[in-house]
């Protein structure tokens, strides 16, 4: 039985259409769920924040699962003797990667007790308590543990913002560090690189694409730029998600056409400034537009802004990110109020 207050999830529910157009207008029947599923048919639906304000739904493939998982199990080197730790909450899609990587190489996957607390000296208590031989950290996570941290930690892998090159090259000794980079539209990973390879860098890069996953560095009229030059990320290959459910508009902004493939073929395009090193590999330079990423949640800052304004007190509002610490970043709010209204300090 259930924990109390815990709601079950219908799976015999009809989601929606198999190219994530938008619901189904008739219930599942048999036949439906009998029915074998396709490389192309959507796996699961994660929400990522909106331009507009309101969060879209990614849906994403079974190809784009099933090349995650097999690239990662080969790069984080995991087996049947792994065990790996669960860390990421099911909202972000770091989840799914830990899932499966253990679940699908056959390692044990190692959930913490409700009410750990996921940062500084009690994750890195547990982390030596459970035996983890791999764990997936974000950078401000990893900012967070003590020194001596992670001695059994075979494999750490970073994510979801921007490693510090300074970061990198502290915990990379003596372990195997992996860097990925991944947008959810693209089934989280697309390129990996070896943090050794941070040495002196202010930011680690992001690395190489994977295999079966390419990306382009391209100008406004996605010509290709020159080596070391700034340009905006584009994705193709077997990561791509079907599209935005139920938002066919957005889909096809920003889900094109690749002019460099074969008839047919779709790239993505990431929103992500990056350059490509003389070595190959690639470094993220920030945002081309007002997402930003705390802690290695992805966050549009208008989406913030409109749901502030939204309060009754609230006239305008503005939000930025401010780091009154290195490399502790937060959201702040800056309002202004409505008529009569009063707002304290929170």
């Amino acid at each position: 039985a259930l924990p109390a207050g815990v709601a079950p999830l219908l799976l015999g529910e009809a989601l929606a259409e198999p190219g994530g157009a938008g619901p189904a207008d008739t219930d599942l029947t048999d036949a439906d769920r009998l029915a074998p599923l396709r490389p192309e048919n959507p796996a699961y639906v994660l929400f990522t924040s909106g331009s507009t304000g309101t969060p879209k739904a990614v849906a994403v493939t079974h190809a784009g699962v099933a090349n995650m998982a097999a690239v990662q199990i080969d790069r984080f080197g995991v087996d049947a003797d792994c065990r790996v730790s669960q860390l990421a909450s099911w909202s972000f899609d770091a989840a799914m990667s830990e899932l499966c990587t253990a679940l699908l190489s056959g390692a044990t996957l190692v959930l913490p007790p409700p009410g750990t607390v996921l940062a500084g000296e009690p994750l890195a208590r547990w982390i030596e308590q459970s035996k983890v031989s791999h764990v997936q950290l974000t950078p401000a996570v990893l900012g967070t543990l003590p020194d001596d941290a992670l001695a059994g930690v075979g494999t750490l892998v970073v994510g979801g913002e921007a490693c510090p090159g300074e970061l990198a090259e502290r915990w990379s000794a003596g372990r195997r560090m992996i860097n990925t980079y991944g947008p959810t539209e693209a089934a989280d990973t697309v390129t990996l690189a070896d943090c050794g390879s941070a040495a002196g860098a202010a930011v680690a890069p992001i690395g190489r694409p994977v295999p079966r996953v390419g990306a382009y560095v391209l100008d406004a009229t996605l010509q290709p730029v020159a080596e070391g030059a700034v340009g905006e990320l584009y994705v193709t290959g077997a990561g791509l998600a079907r599209g935005y459910l139920g938002r066919p508009a957005r889909t096809a902004e920003r889900f094109l056409a690749c002019p460099f493939g074969e008839p047919g073929e779709r790239m993505y395009r990431t929103g992500d400034l990056v350059r490509r090193r003389a070595d190959g590999q690639l470094e993220f330079l920030g945002r081309a537009d007002q997402q930003v990423k705390i802690r290695g949640v992805r966050v549009e800052l208008a989406e913030i802004e409109a749901a502030v304004t939204a309060l009754p007190a609230v006239a305008r509002a503005a939000v930025v990110v401010r780091e009154d610490r290195p490399g502790d970043a937060r959201l702040v709010a800056y309002a202004v109020p409505a008529p009569g209204a009063r707002l304290d300090g929170a």
